[in-house]
Formats: structure tokens, sequence, C-alpha cells
């Protein structure tokens, strides 16, 4: 009975793990410029998903009472996951991936589409990081797209907002830049005044 109980756990932990997998590397490829919003929100939680896949990485292994072979191969498994998870502990402790959203701007005649501009910090400076979005759509469907990062130290920005419901006008001490947006909500180019 007990080895029946613990082929149950070892399942439902792997298919655990495996779902939560998934999930990240969903909220992984939605983080990336026109990916949907709530998903790649919701699901890039890299410290989140890798310490819990681990967990039951460690319960699957704990339960296993099957072959060697097996049993090893989930144990490098375990150790890989540990070996991911955690530096990740460890740079989210140093490094603060916050950003707060300080000015949402909707185009002239498209309440459907916002300009959105986010702050945060270089790791652990007090340098102003800047990133542009552009959102296009409503609800589950709203898609974000990436327009510019900005380091504020180093340029700034000077002026951002709407030269039109399809154009966006951005300067920084690099200059001015025109950008055109598509029918889709995506930008004509991506504006990196990074250093």
């Amino acid at each position: 009975m007990a080895s029946k109980w613990d082929r149950w756990v070892m399942w439902g932990a792997l298919g655990g793990a495996g779902g939560l997998a998934v999930a990240a590397v969903t909220g992984w490829v939605n983080r990336r410029s026109g990916g949907f919003l709530v998903l790649g929100e919701w699901l890039y939680r890299p410290l989140l998903f890798g310490t819990l896949v681990l967990a039951l990485l460690f319960l699957a292994l704990v339960s296993s009472r099957g072959p060697v072979w097996a049993r090893s191969a989930l144990g490098t498994l375990v150790v890989t996951a540990a070996v991911g998870t955690v530096p990740l502990w460890f740079l989210s402790s140093v490094f603060s991936d916050e950003h707060r959203t300080t000015r949402s701007e909707a185009a002239p005649g498209r309440p459907d589409r916002k300009l959105v501009v986010q702050q945060g910090t270089a790791g652990l400076g007090p340098d102003p990081l800047y990133w542009v979005y552009l959102d296009e759509g409503s609800g589950l469907t709203t898609r974000r797209w990436q327009v510019a990062y900005v380091n504020g130290d180093a340029n700034g920005i000077k002026e951002l907002g709407w030269a039109g419901p399809d154009q966006l006008r951005l300067v920084t001490e690099e200059g001015t830049h025109l950008i055109r947006i598509a029918e889709d909500g995506s930008p004509d180019r991506t504006v990196n005044d990074r250093y």
C-alpha cells in the first residue's frame, strides 16, 4: 500500500513540476516584446517557480521507489534545478527587479493604445532606469511592446509623448526619436539609450 501511495506522490510531484516549468516558459515568452501582458505579469516568476519546481522534484526523489537508474536521473535533475535556483535567490536579494509605473497615457483617439513608462534602478546603484512600453488592446488580449530603454543617469528622458495616434516622440540627450506604431501596436524600432 505504501508503495502505491509513494508512486502517486512521485508522479503528482513530477506532473506539478512539469506544469510549473511550462507556466514559467509561457511567462518568459510573453515578457518579450509583443507578448500578452497578463501572461507575462502573472507567469514570469523565475524565483518562485524555480523554488517550487525544486521542492517538487525533491519530493518526487524522496518518494521514488523505482530502479536505481531512474532515481539517479531524478537526483541529477534535482541537483541541476538547485544549481539553477540557488543563484536566483542570491541575485534577487541583491538586484531588485521592481519596476513601478510612473506614467500611463492613452493615444489620442485610441483608448485601446497606451503609452506606459516604468522606472527602476540599476542593481545596487541609485541610477534611474526607464522602460517605455506600448500596450495595445484591452483586457486579457492586451499585448505589451517594448519601445525604449533609457538610462536616466547617462541620458534621461527629456520629452516623451504622443505625436499622433500612431506615432511617439521621444527626446533624450542622444537626440529626438520619432517612433511609428503599426496597426497591431508594434513599434517600427526600439530605442536603446542605456549608456
